[in-house]
């Protein structure tokens, strides 16, 4: 009896009534004008350092209360996390945050990619906004059910696609998709990297697709939408050892996404060089390119990687090239031959998206009611590039 009041207690709080039978929950409201109370739920995933850097810089936007210590996990990453970069913040009890003892508006998860959906269902059922890291985990079904819980209640659900909030990348899918270019019949892009050594290769390899799993997603994520999220005709991956890696290694991979009259091409090798990951897409009237697509310095947070021998980056720059003016070409200013767009370099990968959170939790933006179709159709061909067996589940 003790427990079914203390349960009880627990729903009402996040906005439900219980029965013997059944958890009816109404739907999630914003907060309003003020910051929004953020915990960081788990700090073994690599991108959880740069996530928890990025909240401390939006000091007028999120108000942090505390982290889920995660550090126990027996599950794998690719390096150990430093707890005492966190020991200035209050450490939490997550079950006291999944019961609503402790007042929170956004949870943000970065438990280890393995935990990412068991963790996520739980914090949903509780009624949480939250920002998700990737990638989505192989158990389909588990994280469409994760996402329906979302929806059905309206709460947001950011998943930590990084490119997200890249000005560079946004303005070109804008043109791919607007028809400047002509009709899109390639793109080509590459997530190279040379970090996380000596373990990488046994990290990499503990996931299907290893590199192709890890990294091909946040390609696809933005590439999609050229396509008006139309499905692939079919998505798979060439899966190798990268030189000098144990044969055994999936640390090289060419994602291959086929549609009717166009190739979507992304390699990830992990003997590369990610300050020179680059995007190039073509289309029939012009083509695009991008390189670099950001500036590593600002984003390696717990990479490893020091300062020395990464070039500056001042500015990002598009170069595309129009073979005709048409019609939409003519409307945004651009002119026959070379154009090249200059945006500023961000200071930070994150700090973009949280933001953009931000003004949804508060009410000042609405919560996009698209994005949860979009994010599972990512993750089903997130996980065809694995060569996995998927089905369509919305």
């Amino acid at each position: 009896m003790k427990n079914l009041l203390f349960a009880a207690l627990a729903a009402v709080l996040a906005g439900c009534a219980i029965s013997p039978d059944k958890v009816e929950c109404s739907k999630w409201q914003p907060i309003g004008k003020r910051k929004a109370k953020v915990a960081l739920w788990g700090i073994v995933h690599n991108h959880a350092r740069g996530k928890f850097d990025a909240l401390r810089k939006l000091k007028d936007d999120y108000e942090i209360i505390g982290w889920v210590d995660d550090s126990d996990s027996k599950a794998m990453r690719m390096q150990e996390p430093n707890v005492e970069s966190y020991s200035e913040w209050p450490k939490l009890d997550g079950e006291k945050l999944l019961n609503r003892e402790i007042e929170c508006d956004l949870i943000v998860v970065e438990v280890s990619n393995s935990e990412l959906v068991e963790v996520s269902t739980k914090i949903a059922k509780a009624g949480y906004p939250m920002h998700m890291d990737k990638p989505l985990g192989v158990d389909q079904e588990g994280y469409a059910k994760m996402s329906k819980i979302c929806e059905e209640r309206g709460i947001p659900l950011q998943i930590g696609y990084m490119f997200r909030s890249n000005e560079a990348i946004n303005k070109m899918v804008e043109i791919a998709k607007s028809g400047i270019l002509g009709e899109i019949y390639s793109i080509d892009a590459d997530l190279d990297h040379s970090y996380g050594y000596p373990k990488y290769p046994k990290y990499a390899s503990h996931y299907p697709g290893g590199t192709a799993y890890l990294l091909a997603c946040h390609a696809i994520e933005w590439a999609m939408p050229i396509f008006d999220d139309a499905m692939p005709l079919k998505t798979y991956s060439i899966i190798k050892p990268a030189p000098g890696d144990p044969e055994w290694a999936q640390t090289h991979s060419l994602t291959i996404m086929e549609y009717p009259r166009a190739n979507a091409v992304f390699r990830v090798c992990s003997r590369g060089t990610q300050p020179c990951r680059h995007i190039r897409i073509d289309g029939t009237n012009g083509s695009m390119e991008l390189e670099p697509i950001e500036d590593f310095r600002t984003v390696k947070h717990t990479t490893g990687l020091n300062e020395d021998g990464l070039s500056r980056v001042d500015k990002l720059e598009i170069k595309m090239f129009l073979k005709k003016v048409n019609d939409k070409a003519k409307a945004a200013g651009y002119r026959e031959g070379i154009n090249r767009l200059v945006f500023k370099v961000p200071t930070d990968r994150y700090a973009g998206q949280l933001k953009e959170l931000a003004e949804i939790i508060r009410g000042e933006k609405p919560n996009p009611p698209g994005l949860y179709l979009h994010d599972l159709k990512v993750h089903k061909v997130s996980l065809d590039a694995c060569n996995l067996k998927t089905k369509e589940i919305w």
